[in-house]
């Protein structure tokens, strides 16, 4: 029986250890992946307020692409050919653009042409188009950041199940009665395999 427990408190000991060290540094990589969720989650923040501010102009542009054509339209419909080409040359150029392109559908005469300039498919808002992708970036950050809690999430699961290694192995030794010590580094064991097993499946930072 002496050997046995002068074998159990080595192996103990060195459960204890290796349960030690993996707790630290399992708490050391949830800490990792939560600054990073913390990051993402701001980014992801920043970038959809960005891209609210670049969508907003975007109606802000559209807004004065509408009021310019309308004043080119009402010119251009009094015969006032000078006041319409006026407002032609004032035209903002993703405007120009798809202006021309209608006209070149012969609007006044041609009954399949397009309403107005505004549904060519030349008409574009670089404005929307860069909110449209800072949105999606948005998005994948945040996702990124859900990601980086669940994994900071899965490492402090691995820290209480070394933990409870931990806790097993330190209170068998109490026990004076060889089997109860060796029952409770059993334990100990069990858990800190798991606890590794456990670690080995999440990724580092």
């Amino acid at each position: 029986m002496a050997w046995l427990s002068d074998h159990a408190d080595i192996a103990s000991a060195f459960t204890l250890s290796v349960a030690a060290l993996l707790t630290s540094w399992s708490g050391y990589q949830a800490a990792l992946w939560d600054g990073d969720q913390a990051a993402a989650y701001s980014r992801a923040g920043a970038l959809r307020t960005e891209a609210s501010r670049r969508e907003v102009q975007a109606g802000q542009l559209k807004g004065a692409d509408v009021l310019m054509f309308t004043q080119w339209l009402g010119a251009r419909g009094h015969g006032e050919t000078a006041l319409a080409d006026f407002y032609e040359q004032r035209f903002r150029p993703e405007f120009r653009v798809a202006h021309r392109a209608w006209l070149a559908t012969a609007p006044l005469t041609n009954p399949r042409a397009p309403a107005t300039p505004f549904a060519m498919p030349d008409y574009r808002l670089a404005a929307h188009e860069e909110a449209t992708a800072m949105e999606a970036k948005a998005s994948a950050t945040f996702d990124h950041g859900q990601y980086a809690n669940k994994v900071s999430d899965d490492f402090v699961r691995a820290s209480v199940i070394l933990a409870s290694a931990l806790f097993f192995g330190g209170i068998g030794q109490a026990f004076r009665r060889p089997a109860l010590h060796v029952a409770m580094l059993l334990v100990s064991v069990v858990q800190c395999v798991w606890g590794v097993i456990a670690m080995l499946q999440l990724p580092l930072n």
